[in-house]
């Protein structure tokens, strides 16, 4: 069993409190619900855990809101993202820019309860036509949103998912069109796999990315 950590005056301390050996001041570390790490901070433990207590009450409040069908697509996406809990770290801070950067502070702002199918078929035409952004980008926030509301259906915040369908739709309606992929040739597959093993001298990673080629250049 772990040993309880003490403050200087051998007071025992909560999870998450610690006494900083520099200044003696008190610190309490959580996690918000985007995942970031968040300090609060006291120069006596009393105060501390005033301040932890009024943390919980606002995080109890947040989720009456919830419930209550009262949050806004923002506070919907920042619950959705406080239970991703194994992305990596470069995968939370992508997601995190693109909502922030295409949704937060427009969309975002509306109450959840309260979108349609059709604010959202007309948000995502006014990035496309307005904002100009590719479908691709558009992919993107659509990845986000859709379990944002999918995660409110689940917890009966609301009936339907009101993203259903709307990319196809929306595929219909806008004039741009997404990238086509082509597959390589072989021949262009051996001329790629040479350049690795001139470049790299990577027979050895030669054989292990593409075997198949490897046996038809022989």
């Amino acid at each position: 069993m772990a040993k309880a950590r003490k403050d200087e005056r051998g007071r025992a301390l909560r999870k998450g409190e610690v006494q900083r050996a520099s200044d003696k001041r008190y610190m309490y570390t959580y996690t918000d619900p985007l995942g970031r790490r968040k300090f609060i901070y006291a120069n006596d433990l009393a105060t501390l855990r005033e301040k932890e207590k009024q943390l919980m009450k606002d995080q109890l409040d947040g989720l009456d809101v919830y419930v209550a069908g009262k949050a806004t697509v923002n506070d919907t996406f920042d619950r959705y993202m406080s239970t991703k809990c194994k992305l990596r770290e470069t995968t939370r801070s992508n997601y995190i820019y693109i909502y922030d950067r295409f949704v937060r502070d427009t969309f975002g702002k509306k109450k959840i309860a309260e979108v349609k199918y059709s604010d959202v078929l007309q948000f995502y035409l006014h990035l496309l036509n307005v904002d100009d952004l590719s479908l691709g980008t558009l992919d993107s926030v659509h990845t986000l949103l859709h379990p944002t509301f999918q995660l409110a259906v689940r917890d009966e915040v609301i009936r339907k998912n009101p993203s259903d369908g709307v990319m196809k739709e929306v595929s219909k309606e806008s004039d741009k069109a997404r990238g086509m992929r082509h597959a390589l040739t072989m021949e262009q597959q051996r001329s790629f796999m040479d350049y690795i093993a001139i470049t790299i001298g990577g027979r050895y990673l030669l054989c292990c990315l593409a075997p198949e080629v490897e046996s038809a250049r022989y």
